[in-house]
C-alpha cells in the first residue's frame, strides 16, 4: 500500500473511531459531523470525501456487526437446505450458534451501540430497526423453508423470529456484563435444545 492509499486508510480509520465514540458517548441525537471530525484529528470538510452525512458513518459502524451476522446466518441457510432430517439440522444450528456468539465477542463496542439505539424512538433507533430487517426476514425464511420440508413443527414463525432475536440480544447483554455465569461454550447446546424440544416435530 502507497503512503497515498495509508494515508486515507489511517483517515477512514480515525473517523470512525470517533464517530463509534460520539455515538456511544452522546448518542445518534447528540453526536455532531464537527465533533466527529475534530476528534478524529481531520478537517470537516475531509469528513464528506468519505461520509456523505453522519447517517452515513452510523451506518458504517452498524453494519461492522450486521453484516457478519448475516453472512452467519446466510450460510447458515445455505447448510439447512442440504439437511434431510431433522436431527441432521441440530450441528448445523449449534454451528450458527456458536458463530454469531463469537461475532457479538468481536465486535463488543458495536453491540453496546446498537442495544444502546435500537430501543431508541429517535432517528438513531430508526436506523438500527431499518438494518435489521434483512435479519428478520432471512431468519423467517429459514425457520418457514424448515416447517414447510417438515424439519420443524408449524409454529407462528414471526413468535419464532422475536424470540430467536431476542435470545441473541440477551447473549449480547451478558458478554457485555461480563456475566460469569455464561458459558459461551454451552450456547449451541442450549439453542440446539430449544429447536429440539420446542419446534421439532
Amino acid at each position: 500500500m502507497g503512503r497515498r492509499a495509508e494515508n486515507k486508510a489511517s483517515k477512514l480509520r480515525r473517523l470512525e473511531q470517533a464517530g463509534l465514540e460520539a455515538f456511544l458517548e452522546q448518542g445518534y441525537a447528540g453526536a455532531s459531523i464537527e465533533q466527529i471530525a475534530a476528534d478524529a484529528d481531520v478537517a470537516r470538510g475531509t469528513f464528506y470525501l468519505y461520509f456523505r452525512d453522519k447517517e452515513a458513518i452510523f451506518v458504517a459502524l452498524i453494519d461492522r456487526l450486521m453484516d457478519p451476522l448475516l453472512a452467519v446466518v446466510e450460510e447458515g441457510r445455505d447448510a439447512l437446505a442440504r439437511c434431510a432430517d431433522t436431527p441432521s439440522t441440530f450441528p448445523v444450528y449449534a454451528a450458527m450458534g456458536l458463530r454469531v456468539t463469537e461475532v457479538l465477542q468481536a465486535h463488543t463496542d458495536v453491540v453496546r451501540l446498537y442495544l444502546a439505539e435500537s430501543r431508541s424512538a429517535a432517528a438513531g433507533g430508526a436506523i438500527v430497526r431499518e438494518r435489521s430487517v434483512k435479519l428478520e426476514r432471512l431468519t423467517k425464511d429459514i425457520l418457514e423453508d424448515a416447517v414447510q420440508r417438515g424439519l420443524l413443527r408449524a409454529h407462528d414463525t414471526d413468535i419464532a423470529v422475536h424470540a430467536i432475536l431476542g435470545a441473541i440480544e440477551r447473549i449480547a447483554l451478558q458478554i457485555l456484563r461480563g456475566d460469569g455465569a455464561l458459558d459461551i461454550g454451552r450456547v449451541p447446546i442450549e439453542i440446539v435444545l430449544l429447536f429440539r424440544q420446542g419446534l421439532a416435530p
